[in-house]
């Protein structure tokens, strides 16, 4: 597993509950053009992708990341996977920071609108670290939308190669610029390198689930109930 890694990284992405993760549901012909994606072989195998990530994996995964010092940065994918989250931490499970994005693609995960963003929104606790992410031509308006609601954004290549009238390719580098000025002209400063691990809180754990609920922003566990569906908070 990821956490063996040597040199160890600060922080590992664990994907949350077997999804569907068609990547091409946004996608249409103008995307494709001029990637390997053309091929009908690749193209096929990119529709059909899931994300294999059963309870047991996502456990164990967790408790060597935590062994580890490395910290767990959460793909969810709609409300079902971030509630799915919210249990392991009430188990403890993770007693961590809660650092997490929404992936907003389609294909088996959210779809990219208003009132999905606002659900998961409303679900997150204020402590937490939300990142928006999307994919193609719904890059700039999910991001712009994330940004203007506080949160934070992601971008590159690997979500989009296309300005959004499709005229030219659009670099990580011009992509990352676009949102630096974006973010200055709704007044959001750009975090320094140091105060983005800050800000995730790389390095920080917590010894107690009610430490961790408390730092996060999370109601505290009710007493004497079982937390989730499987068993109580050791």
């Amino acid at each position: 597993m990821l956490a063996d890694l040597d040199p160890k990284p600060d922080q590992v992405t664990v994907t949350v509950n077997t999804s569907q993760m068609n990547v091409l549901e946004h996608f249409d012909y103008e995307d494709l053009r001029g990637t390997s994606m053309e091929d009908p072989a690749i193209f096929q195998a990119y529709k059909e992708m899931t994300v294999p990530s059963q309870p047991g994996w996502v456990e164990e995964h967790i408790r060597r990341l935590t062994a580890a010092g490395i910290q767990s940065a959460f793909q969810c994918y709609n409300i079902n996977s971030f509630e799915s989250v919210e249990r392991l931490m009430r188990r403890g499970i993770y007693k961590g920071p809660l650092v997490m994005n929404w992936v907003a693609i389609s294909g088996g995960m959210d779809a990219p609108n208003i009132y999905n963003m606002a659900n998961i929104v409303r679900a997150v606790p204020d402590g937490a670290v939300l990142t928006v992410e999307s994919s193609v031509l719904n890059v700039l308006p999910i991001n712009m939308m994330g940004i203007a609601m506080g949160l934070h954004v992601r971008c590159g290549i690997e979500d989009n190669l296309w300005n959004q009238q499709r005229t030219g390719k659009f670099s990580t580098v011009q992509q990352v610029e676009q949102l630096v000025r974006i973010s200055r002209e709704f007044g959001r400063p750009i975090a320094t390198a140091q105060q983005a691990r800050e800000i995730s809180k790389i390095g920080v754990f917590y010894d107690t689930v009610e430490e961790s609920l408390a730092a996060n922003g999370f109601a505290p566990n009710r007493v004497g109930r079982q937390q989730g569906h499987l068993r109580k908070v050791a």
